[in-house]
């Protein structure tokens, strides 16, 4: 069986699915050739960490026109290290250093390759030596959103990146989806002067022809010719890697099962790949302002040239447009949506409410005629997950689509066989296997439906995890829509806290615990943190 050559689960790591970017990469090394610090910044999935990753190589230094001067770049990624103290953060970077380098680190880090921390005035000493040794380092910093997230990351962590920051023989480059003086550690900026000493490069959509090249490129190891979809895949993914990757591999999908393209094959690539990058857009929506979501939408009418908003239109011909067909789909699906009042439609009188309930009792019903269990948990996953939407602080409208979402988060599962669903012992690897597929069906099931909250995402992703070990699609932090991170974290307590065949049930601490324990690096911790503030006020 021929495998499919295009990757849509998550940053590209391996270098032949890496998207050229040349105005990106030489800013960055022309920046760096001067001893001076950057942050990438761009939406999400807009392909800062396969950049970063492209940086990390040292082939790509020696491809592009920069000094003669040794270059030993570091990637690090702040993903999965919410635990970590600095002392230990700064072991992990030399630890890093000496892995992803060459040169005088290895002798450096013979000294304290039995620790575990180093204080900053040993990193420091470290970074001293390596200087008289004529390395020039150059950080890869990752993720460094979540780093503000570390309670034990407070400001003097960020005073000392700063004076790292500051050496003339030590670069910085980070990916963000933000400007860093724009990020705040326990309330308070961490930006001037720790962002005063970067400069910053946008991420923007690659080059339609530096993107066919590098499709054409990936089908041709499957000796499949796409040449003839060229224009429906730039139409609907344009320049964003993400999109391209998702659309690239939805048609090469259909056109090895049936050798072409049809017409109403283009309309279901149309949904599936829309279906996966629609969380990604909604993310991205809630964090625009107001004035940012009305320019958005002018787009959808082709306005008169105004105000751009990164990942969601660009200009052409003097028109303000959709950057591609995927984003012009969720822009008029929002301006659809606008013209209803939600005041309206919270109402229990309103019929189309009333008939989305009824249709998710059957549905539920379905389920349950199957297996007891599954409207119990269901039930305390829905009430889990309501609370703690609420004690975040989210609207009212999120709280009610958390719970419904909780209702039908199973739904999947009337697709799996009794042997299976019912199986009072652990199940075979194959097994396992099998039952992890019940989210996406679930999300095919709901399809048919119009929901008013991002029920569909909830369903296909509560079961991904922030440090990218979850399923289906192995999504990563912020990528995992909000919804779904809420309804994970109802599930995991739920779960826990009830008897199944082949063990007893946890405790409420004990399944706390685990939740705490790994909240920031499996499970959402602001999420986290509402159910414990719940269960402390007795609300649960």
């Amino acid at each position: 069986m021929i495998a499919n050559p295009f990757f849509n689960r998550g940053p590209i790591r391996e270098s032949r699915f890496f998207f050229v970017r040349p105005r990106e990469t030489q800013e960055v090394l022309r920046l760096i050739s001067g001893s001076q610090n950057c942050s990438l910044v761009g939406p999400i999935k807009s392909g800062k960490t396969s950049l970063l990753l492209h940086l990390a190589r040292p082939e790509t230094y020696a491809c592009h026109d920069v000094p003669a001067r040794r270059f030993s770049p570091v990637y690090i990624s702040f993903e999965g290290l919410g635990k970590l103290t600095p002392e230990q953060f700064f072991h992990y970077v030399v630890r890093e250093t000496a892995r992803q380098s060459s040169g005088k680190i290895a002798v450096v880090w013979a000294s304290v390759q039995g620790r575990s921390e180093l204080s900053f005035l040993e990193f420091k000493d470290l970074l001293d030596q390596l200087e008289i040794a004529g390395e020039r380092l150059v950080f890869l910093l990752d993720e460094i959103e979540l780093a503000v997230r570390n309670p034990s990351f407070d400001l003097n962590f960020f005073s000392a990146l700063r004076h790292v920051a500051a050496r003339p023989e030590v670069c910085f480059v980070t990916a963000t989806d933000c400007h860093l003086h724009e990020m705040e550690v326990a309330g308070r900026e961490i930006g001037s002067p720790f962002a005063d000493l970067f400069s910053v490069v946008r991420v923007r959509g690659v080059d339609s022809e530096l993107a066919w090249r590098s499709i054409s490129s990936l089908a041709s190891e499957a000796d499949v010719d796409l040449e003839p979809e060229r224009d429906f895949i730039l139409g609907l993914a344009g320049g964003w890697p993400y999109h391209l990757q998702v659309v690239a591999y939805e048609v090469f999908e259909r056109k090895l099962e049936s050798g072409e393209f049809a017409e109403e094959q283009q309309v279901f690539v149309a949904r599936r790949a829309y279906e996966q990058v629609e969380p990604v857009l909604s993310i991205m929506w809630e964090r625009l302002g107001d004035d940012a979501r009305e320019a958005a939408l002018s787009a959808c009418d082709g306005s008169q040239l105004g105000v751009e908003v990164e990942g969601f239109t660009c200009a052409i011909d003097g028109r303000l447009v959709p950057t591609n067909g995927l984003v012009g789909r969720f822009l008029e699906k929002r301006l659809r949506d606008r013209g209803a009042r939600v005041e309206d439609f919270l109402q229990s009188e309103n019929p189309d409410r009333s008939v989305l309930y009824g249709v998710v009792r059957v549905l539920m019903r379905a389920v349950e005629a199957r297996d007891q269990y599954a409207r119990y948990h269901a039930e305390q996953v829905a009430r889990y997950s309501s609370v703690i939407a609420r004690e975040m602080g989210c609207p009212d409208e999120m709280a009610e689509g958390a719970r419904i979402a909780s209702r039908v988060h199973d739904i999947g599962r009337v697709s799996i066989s009794d042997m299976i669903l019912l199986k009072p012992g652990p199940l075979t690897e194959l097994e396992t296997e099998i039952m992890r597929t019940h989210p996406v069906v679930g999300a095919q099931i709901l399809d048919a439906l119009e929901f008013p909250w991002a029920v569909k995402p909830a369903v296909r992703y509560h079961h991904e995890r922030l440090d990218g070990s979850g399923y289906p699609e192995g999504l990563m932090g912020e990528e995992i829509p909000l919804l779904a991170r809420i309804v994970a974290v109802a599930d995991v307590i739920a779960a826990m806290t009830s008897d199944r065949p082949y063990r007893s049930a946890f405790s409420r601490e004990e399944a706390l615990s685990e939740l705490k324990e790994n909240a920031g690096v499996k499970y959402d911790d602001r999420a986290v943190s509402a159910l414990e503030q719940a269960v402390r006020k007795g609300i649960i």
